[in-house]
């Protein structure tokens, strides 16, 4: 299923031209916003379905894909201190040194999943930096990006990360995007 949804993604994303969006996103970040809802668009009518596994492995592979097209620093798919952690920005370092400067992204994809939310917890006491990806809502007090989410969503994940890193002044980030 995974590789199948991947493929689609990427085969869409070819279509468009991967050069094509890296170089308008790194140009201007607020452009990932419209590049998201015109990728989501197209392969949401490619897909057989769109339950919440779906949506979210769909957003899980999209962001993967946009945090290396904006060139966000982050670190994907780590243990920390016994937590398994799906995204760190900017760094496991920062999360270490400065917490209050970094987050920890989830990515919810069934019921099952939503422990990963204790995970994050453990390791991120500033819980306004623990968000959450998933493909529809879910009963969650943290920020949670979902798609046809109006008070966070998904298409604005990069932007808003990229939002966070110059509010806590990242200086990996200034070198990047002026």
């Amino acid at each position: 299923m995974l590789e199948d949804i991947k493929g689609i993604l990427y085969s869409t994303i070819d279509e468009i031209g991967k050069e094509k969006i890296r170089m308008e996103v790194i140009a201007e970040i607020d452009r990932s916003v419209g590049w998201c809802n015109h990728i989501l668009e197209k392969c949401k009518t490619k897909l057989s379905c769109e339950d919440s596994k779906t949506l979210g492995l769909l957003c899980e592979a999209l962001l993967h894909f946009m945090l290396t097209a904006s060139v966000l620093p982050s670190e994907r798919k780590v243990n920390w201190k016994g937590a398994d952690l799906d995204i760190v920005v900017p760094s496991l370092r920062m999360l270490n040194k400065s917490p209050n400067k970094a987050l920890v992204i989830q990515i919810i994809k069934n019921e099952a999943e939503v422990t990963k939310i204790d995970q994050a917890e453990s390791v991120q006491a500033h819980y306004e930096n623990i968000w959450i990806v998933s493909g529809k809502a879910l009963n969650v007090d943290l920020k949670n990006y979902y798609i046809g989410s109006a008070s966070y969503p998904y298409c604005r994940m990069i932007s808003d990360i990229h939002t966070f890193l110059v509010q806590k002044r990242d200086r990996g980030l200034k070198l990047l995007h002026g």
